[in-house]
């Protein structure tokens, strides 16, 4: 079999994929870089991190800092977890699955007691009581896992794609689709128009596979005054670390001679006068298959601050609030991209069109949202009940760089793409024997996107186990989501409709945690 080989390496195409990697890809980096989880030890995850107005655990380092005026005495502890994240999708009338699992140190941090020096004959619970500090490492957030879907498509191709945005002289897909022959002109009462070269019902297929983390090391401070009102504030220093393998391929036919002909009498592909004639004439007909990958690598570290009270007016009610500080991240992404297509042609011999990307950098930075946090606890004799509230206004992100062009369309589609959003957490916990506590938890997040109902909820459970000053917690917590995975863009209110899958993503995690009073 001959092969034939014509590349496409064009330094404006190249260009061209990577503005658009900046304006898509980063727009949802921003997002995902803004929501961590909020660190804790397994006993608040089994009360659905429902924190806020608690405390006298090492979660309060990196939730309510105020939380470490309830310590006693010193305390550390370790934390590890285990994820199994499953995305079942379906696209086309086609399931598909992707498990992926994760075993991983979560958590470790320390609470240091220093009580108020006081003289002799003093009373022991008015004034300032304490005044306690602590260092404590949290992984916030657990990038690892797999998007993958299949199906036939019946009603469009990635050519279409490529034909809508032809019209745009300086658009990288465009102009590959001309160039690889996916994309003709026809001519119109009002001038012309592009229309696709492939046939319908080819088999698309995407995986989009994620792993990496982020994480914070938090130094906090707590003070106890009266065992009445407790304040607190901490400095935290974060990390990204988020790699991304996305690759589509899609498999199909190119038009035949006659049904161009027939359709658009005008084509390159059928006019022997043309240039393009020869060059592009065997594809007529032939077996293509399309690939579009892309490897990316964001790293970086951020800066924060908290600040946090919690009152007490009686021994059963707690009320805590506290106010976080946008995180203001440095990032760098590292990217490649590669996309092609191969056609099998009707005389046997295969073409290629591949284009490779250079190994891009781009440094840039984030300045993530804003947080208010309320919460009320009610404490009884064997257990209790904790509410959070929580106010995160997304469309607050800022994105800058040293291209202020490219600043300027990330922050409009920031402000258009995203809303504030509010989050809900409920936790309680019960001692049902000498030692042993019971635990559950609930947690609703609203949707941060403006005209998108994208809400996820979180269902908790745990337990607890207590002796003399060593303390074992487990708890078991399940993450869901639903939402579509729009496939490429067309123009819909043209009638034609983007594809989508429609992706259900289900996160079932255990956390144990091991500690000891000091």
């Amino acid at each position: 079999m001959n092969m034939y080989i014509k590349r496409i390496a064009l330094s404006s195409l190249l260009l061209g994929f990577f503005c658009l990697t900046v304006q898509a890809q980063y727009l949802q980096d921003v997002l995902r870089f803004s929501q961590p989880e909020q660190g804790a030890t397994a006993r608040f995850k089994g009360l659905g991190n429902a924190q806020n107005a608690l405390g006298g655990d090492l979660s309060s380092i990196s939730g309510n800092p105020a939380g470490l005026g309830f310590f006693g005495q010193s305390d550390i502890s370790i934390s590890f977890d285990y994820a199994n994240d499953l995305n079942r999708a379906n696209y086309f009338g086609t399931n598909s699955r992707y498990n992926v699992d994760k075993l991983g140190f979560n958590q470790i941090g320390a609470v240091f007691h220093m009580p108020a020096r006081r003289a002799r004959g003093t009373n022991l619970t008015s004034g300032w009581l304490n005044f306690n500090i602590g260092i404590a490492y949290n992984k916030t957030n657990n990038f690892n896992s797999t998007v993958g879907f299949t199906g036939v498509n019946f009603e469009n191709s990635i050519a279409d794609f490529m034909a809508y945005e032809a019209y745009d002289e300086s658009n990288a897909y465009g102009n590959f689709g001309w160039d690889a022959g996916m994309v003709d002109q026809r001519a119109t009462n009002n001038g012309y128009d592009y229309v696709p070269m492939t046939m319908l019902d080819n088999v698309q297929t995407l995986t989009n596979r994620e792993t990496g983390f982020q994480s914070e090391t938090n130094v906090s401070f707590g003070a106890n005054y009266a065992n009445r009102f407790y304040i607190g504030g901490s400095v935290g220093f974060t990390r990204v670390n988020h790699d991304v393998n996305y690759l589509f391929l899609e498999d199909g036919f190119m038009q035949d001679y006659g049904y161009i002909h027939s359709m658009n009498p005008g084509s390159r592909f059928v006019d022997p006068n043309n240039d393009d004639y020869e060059a592009y004439n065997p594809l007529l007909g032939s077996e293509y298959e399309f690939d579009n990958e892309y490897w990316s690598t964001t790293t970086g570290n951020g800066f924060k601050a908290k600040l946090g009270v919690i009152f007490r007016p009686v021994d059963y009610l707690q009320i805590g609030v506290s106010a976080t500080t946008p995180t203001w991240y440095r990032l760098t992404n590292d990217y490649e991209d590669y996309f092609g297509i191969t056609n099998y042609l009707t005389d046997g011999s295969v073409e290629d069109f591949p284009s490779e990307g250079e190994p891009s950098y781009y440094d840039y930075n984030l300045r993530t949202p804003y947080r208010i946090n309320g919460g009320i606890a009610g404490i009884f004799g064997q257990g209790l009940i904790s509410a959070d509230i929580e106010y995160v206004d997304y469309a607050s992100m800022q994105f800058s760089s040293v291209n202020s062009t490219t600043d300027n369309f990330m922050n409009t589609d920031i402000r258009n793409a995203y809303t504030s959003a509010v989050n809900v957490r409920v936790g309680g916990e019960y001692l049902i024997a000498p030692s042993f506590l019971l635990r559950a938890g609930f947690g609703h997040n609203g949707s941060p996107y403006s005209d998108v109902d994208l809400t996820t909820q979180t269902v908790s459970g745990g337990l607890g186990y207590r002796l003399d000053n060593v303390y074992i917690d487990l708890a078991y917590q399940n993450f869901t989501q639903k939402y579509g995975w729009q496939t490429y863009l067309l123009d819909d209110a043209a009638g034609d409709y983007s594809p989508v899958a429609d992706i259900t993503n289900s996160r079932n995690s255990l956390f144990l945690t091991v500690g000891f009073k000091f």
